[in-house]
């Protein structure tokens, strides 16, 4: 049945904003901890991507559960000190539900918290990684997310219902995840495709379902992560997106 499944209800995302005020200090940082986060329980993939300009990080991580995230983030290592200590957090949200001891752990950052509102994730069958690194075929992955508040959320969960059968049909459309803050206001969603081509396709059909979902929301900012292709600034150039490119990672 097409849907998040109640394993997948279970895994954490948590993104992080932030603007380097050391990249060589953050950048050696950040190796050691993907090499411990590999290595640690649960800790399924941990994506690092920056702004073309070399100014901006974006990091998005994956946790297979909210235990997980609590032996994660009771890591102090020293890499992970000097990780903070060689940026400026902008922000951070966590998307799914979590422990109160990982919410006081997590305190001093202020995040946002966002619940799974729907969407699917395709079984992918792959070789399990031995090492951390982001491997050729993750590197060709296109990420997209999208912050939006709400106009019509009747509406807006109708279309997306429709919308996420129609990815679902296409080959190259690996997830849709889609999160809505408690107050019931804001919705973030967070596409990943296969590669450009995957990306492009979903993009052309003009379907009514798309039509009534945009209608249905208020567009917040939109964030394109692994690809600049012309083809896809074309395509959204209405939605003024920031673009960013892989810096570093791995998934399991």
């Amino acid at each position: 049945m097409l849907g998040i499944s109640e394993t997948e209800k279970n895994r954490i995302f948590v993104t992080m904003n932030a603007t380097f005020t050391d990249e060589e200090k953050c950048r050696v940082a950040m190796e050691t901890i993907v090499k411990d986060a590999h290595a640690a329980y649960g800790v399924n993939s941990h994506f690092w991507f920056r702004s073309k300009d070399g100014k901006s990080l974006f990091v998005l991580e994956q946790y297979e559960d909210k235990k997980a995230l609590r032996k994660a983030i009771r890591r102090f290592t020293s890499a992970r000190i000097s990780f903070f200590r060689s940026i400026d957090v902008i922000d951070v949200a966590v998307y799914g539900s979590i422990s109160k001891s990982s919410k006081l752990m997590f305190a001093a950052l202020k995040p946002k918290y966002m619940d799974y509102y729907g969407g699917y994730s395709r079984n992918e069958t792959k070789a399990q990684a031995q090492e951390a690194g982001i491997k050729n075929f993750e590197r060709n992955r296109i990420l997209v997310a999208t912050n939006a508040s709400f106009k019509d959320e009747e509406k807006c969960k109708v279309a997306m219902e429709r919308l996420v059968e129609d990815a679902y049909a296409e080959s190259g459309t690996n997830t849709h995840f889609w999160c809505r803050s408690k107050d019931g206001k804001s919705l973030f969603v967070l596409e990943q495709y296969a590669d450009e081509k995957a990306l492009v396709e979903h993009i052309m059909p003009n379907s009514t379902s798309r039509a009534a979902f945009f209608e249905s929301i208020e567009v917040g900012d939109v964030n394109i992560y692994g690809t600049e292709a012309d083809k896809v600034k074309e395509m959204f150039a209405p939605l003024n997106p920031t673009y960013m490119n892989y810096y570093g990672g791995y998934s399991k």
